[in-house]
């Protein structure tokens, strides 16, 4: 299975332009984000473009609700047609716009302020917008979020970093409602698990799971968690040493440390961890058995990977060279039982296939 590439294995690749910042699969609607504040929705089944917008980069976050893609970009949050790609209406943030949420008609983004005498973030704003984007609350809290959301009650999850840390629960309405996770240690990613828990990395390397309210916390590393993803009632977390360990009782080391998780298609069947390690020369794709975290595939890259989002049997991938490359589970089967191309070839097939996009762009 070895001497494989992501090119080799991809059923579509795309280019963003400059590096890729967000990936989301939605149904047949597969949209990408960039650096320099390019936003592109494909059509996952004929691989055409949809629609692109052009905002102030970079892009951080999106959220699709009721037909709309809800995009969080530089300082600002935009609204945009699904089908269209039209920008209904902008609003600007105070500071950094990092997350965005939307549900039942409610808009929830978060923005944050970096003060550089001080090195640190110095507060965040939650903003709660309605649909024509009319600002209806906000809350002002002295930490940056390292996660942000959708609680079942309707109102929205923060992970905290310095000073609290912990997390808050914020519903309409309301004041914030502060909650301690034992250890004290600052957030330092999270995720969304199944049957409404939260999964939520430290800087420790623990991780805890919140439902409702309630926190348990396990697990301990040598470093901080880096990515995150739910499989079931279980999680794997990778850490910045290379660590990916699991809720099961496996750990394993990728060389370099883990920018990114995700479940995805395994290369037989069923699903399988796709992890994305960087080492400072090149990047390592690893494609891990959930169950005992034994190595499935094993793809070298020469761009970093910090983006992996998995939908019903596809797995996309976004680097820095803005490369999106979407992987079927069927084609994936059937292409790692065949001899790999090798990479002279497959980068020259590359370069072949670019070309041809360029002049029927032209």
């Amino acid at each position: 299975m070895g001497g494989h590439t992501l090119e080799g294995l991809a059923s579509l690749v795309r280019n963003l332009g400059s590096a890729c910042t967000l990936l989301r699969i939605a149904d047949d609607d597969l949209l990408a984000g960039s650096q320099e504040g390019e936003l592109i929705c494909w059509s996952v089944e004929s691989g055409t473009e949809r629609w692109r917008v052009e905002v102030d980069g970079p892009l951080s976050d999106l959220a699709i609700d009721d037909g709309r893609v809800y995009a969080s970009a530089s300082a600002s949050l935009h609204a945009i047609d699904l089908d269209t790609g039209e920008i209904l209406w902008s609003r600007g943030l105070e500071g950094a716009s990092d997350y965005v949420q939307a549900w039942d008609g409610s808009v929830w983004a978060v923005s944050s302020v970096y003060e550089i005498e001080v090195s640190d973030y110095t507060e965040s704003t939650v903003w709660r917008f309605d649909g024509m984007g009319e600002l209806q609350e906000r809350w002002t809290v002295p930490e940056r979020a390292w996660h942000f959301g959708l609680h079942e009650d309707g109102g929205v999850l923060l992970g905290l970093g310095r000073p609290r840390c912990g997390f808050l629960r914020i519903r309409s309405g309301e004041e914030p409602e502060h909650h301690q996770i034992e250890g004290d240690s600052p957030v330092t990613v999270g995720a969304c698990g199944s049957s409404g828990r939260f999964l939520i990395g430290h800087s420790d390397g623990s991780v805890s799971t919140i439902v409702g309210s309630d926190a348990n916390t396990a697990g301990e590393g040598s470093s901080p968690v880096r990515a995150i993803t739910g499989h079931g009632d279980d999680w794997i977390a990778g850490q910045e040493s290379g660590q990916v360990v699991s809720s099961r009782g496996w750990t394993t080391t990728a060389p370099g440390s883990v920018d990114s998780l995700s479940m995805g298609p395994s290369t037989s069947e069923g699903e399988a961890v796709w992890a994305s390690s960087w080492k400072g020369d090149g990047v390592r794709i690893s494609v891990l058995d959930p169950d005992g975290g034994g190595s499935l595939l094993e793809l070298d890259h020469g761009h970093r990977t910090r983006h992996i989002q998995a939908s019903a049997g596809k797995v996309v991938l976004g680097d820095s060279r803005g490369r999106i490359h979407l992987i079927e589970a069927g084609v994936l089967t059937r292409r790692v039982k065949e001899s790999p191309v090798p990479a002279s070839d497959d980068e020259n097939r590359e370069r072949l296939m670019e070309r041809l996009r360029q002049l029927r762009g032209s």
